[in-house]
Parts: C-alpha cells; sequence; structure tokens
C-alpha cells in the first residue's frame, strides 16, 4: 500500500512539475524523461480523467513540441535526430496504452490521442527525410504504425465512433506524406486498407 502511495506521489509530483510550466512545449529529453519515469515504475500512464494527469497527457501529445522543433534554427539533421528520438517514445507509449486497454482499462481515448500525435510525427519526420534526402531506414516501421491505426478505427467494439473518426481524419491528413517513404509494395497494401477502411466507417450524420 505505501508503495503504491508513493508510487501515485511521484506521479502527480511529476505532472505538475510539468503543468507549472505553462504553454512551454516538452524536447526531446522531455519524453525521454517521461519514458523512463514511466518505465521505471515512478510514473503512471497518465490519463485525462484528472487534472495533474491530464496536464501531463496533455503536454505528451502537444503539437507544439513538433512545431518548435520544425521551426527551431537548427539544421534538418538536428530536427530528424530530435524527431525520431520523440516518435520512438511515442511508440513504446502506445504499445503501454495498448497492452493497458487489452488488460480492461478506460484509456480509450488517450490511446486515440496518442496514436493521433503519433501519426503526426511520422509526418513530421518523412517531411524531413525527403526535404534533406536523408536515408529512412527501413520502411517497414512506418506501414507498421499506419497499418496499426487503420485496425484501431475498424475496431468499434474497442473505441467509439468519435475515436474512429478522429483516427481516420489523422490518417487521411498524414499519410500522404508518410506514404511517400514506403516502399511500393508497401504503399499499395496500405492504399487498399485505406480504402477499406473508408467504406467500413458510418457515414457523417
Amino acid at each position: 500500500m505505501r508503495t503504491a502511495i508513493a508510487v501515485l506521489s511521484l506521479g502527480l509530483a511529476f505532472a505538475t512539475s510539468v503543468a507549472s510550466v505553462g504553454e512551454s512545449q516538452w524536447t526531446n529529453r522531455d519524453y525521454v524523461n517521461f519514458y523512463f519515469r514511466h518505465y521505471n515504475g515512478h510514473v503512471p500512464l497518465p490519463h485525462l480523467r484528472n487534472e495533474a494527469q491530464g496536464a501531463l497527457f496533455n503536454h505528451l501529445i502537444d503539437p507544439g513540441n513538433i512545431t518548435r522543433i520544425e521551426q527551431a534554427p537548427v539544421s534538418d539533421g538536428e530536427k530528424l535526430r530530435q524527431l525520431r528520438i520523440i516518435l520512438a517514445v511515442l511508440g513504446a507509449c502506445r504499445a503501454a496504452y495498448n497492452v493497458a486497454v487489452i488488460v480492461g482499462e478506460p484509456l480509450q481515448q488517450e490511446l486515440t490521442l496518442v496514436q493521433v500525435h503519433t501519426l503526426e510525427v511520422a509526418a513530421a519526420v518523412a517531411k524531413l527525410v525527403r526535404l534533406s534526402h536523408a536515408d529512412e531506414g527501413s520502411s517497414t516501421a512506418w506501414a507498421t504504425l499506419v497499418e496499426g491505426v487503420i485496425e484501431s478505427v475498424g475496431d468499434s467494439k474497442l473505441y467509439s465512433s468519435a475515436q474512429r473518426t478522429l483516427m481516420s481524419g489523422a490518417i487521411t491528413l498524414h499519410y500522404p506524406v508518410i506514404a511517400a517513404v514506403l516502399q511500393e509494395d508497401e504503399r499499395l497494401r496500405l492504399d487498399e486498407a485505406l480504402r477499406l477502411m473508408k467504406q467500413a466507417l458510418p457515414a457523417a450524420p
């Protein structure tokens, strides 16, 4: 019991310290610090059910974190380095939220928003890869990310209609940029999956 209280207190203290900085954005170091605090058991997965945890979660998915890097007076290579770190941390967070939802935690909204933000960061990385002609490495991870979100859109038992619509909108917005760094076979497979996803979505009222 004491251990649980101590972990919760540390998590709330971290959330409060982040919230106290107001509108400032996270750096890639903040993402890494958050990840290791969670991995080591000091910070629970933040959720939207109370103010302190909600403030921490909103920092995790703040689009301003990405805009700040994109507009920074540094080289494209440095921007790529920072964004790739953030993308890696978000991938780990997405997996953690997914496991939590599978075991019954009511974190579908948080998982939805993490997936949307991960697509946004992936698109930012893909755009820089194209502009700077950098080596994007294996595109399998990119395809797996998009495919996973498409599968989430199709899961009407787990996600609400609003959550599915939010994710499908993020795919529609960011996939064209991500598709540019995919191998042709991956792109063709995802194009077909995207077509089927749109057919399966309920019509807008």
